[in-house]
């Protein structure tokens, strides 16, 4: 790509990403919006869902997220009853995160709406280029790795 007549955050795959990403996520919140989740906390409760108990560290690393914002958004979801947070059987030093059947229900609630979401984004890209575009973040993040 030529970048000599585009300013530097034009031409940076990092700084692009980011505005992108900011910019789906204020998109997916929106969405969500009538019942009460953002769409950080919509992808804890369902990677907790399909994973089963996971520790804030497995968590994190599944979903690429820093332990932080991890511990932060799953104590909103655990003050609201959407999972429970418990030692670890094994170590104790180990917290344990499981969806609750509350959890379950609202995240019930959220399937349609993020399906919603993502057929706005599936028909204003087309379905060549939605395949195109997750190949290539899938491309990007075997790269970076």
């Amino acid at each position: 790509m030529d970048c000599s007549n585009l300013s530097h955050a034009q031409c940076c795959a990092c700084g692009s990403l980011r505005k992108t990403t900011r910019a789906i996520t204020q998109f997916f919140d929106r969405h969500l919006q009538p019942i009460g989740l953002r769409s950080t906390q919509c992808s804890l409760l369902l990677a907790v869902s399909l994973q089963g108990s996971l520790s804030v560290s497995e968590l994190g690393d599944h979903l690429l997220m820093d332990q932080t914002t991890v511990t932060r958004n799953i104590e909103i979801l655990r003050k609201h009853g959407y999972v429970s947070v418990s030692k670890d059987e094994q170590d104790a030093r180990r917290k344990s995160i499981a969806i609750t059947d509350s959890g379950a229900q609202k995240l019930m609630q959220a399937m349609p709406l993020l399906q919603q979401a993502q057929a706005k984004i599936e028909q204003g890209l087309g379905e060549k280029d939605m395949q195109n575009f997750l190949r290539l973040l899938k491309q990007i993040e075997k790269i970076v790795e």
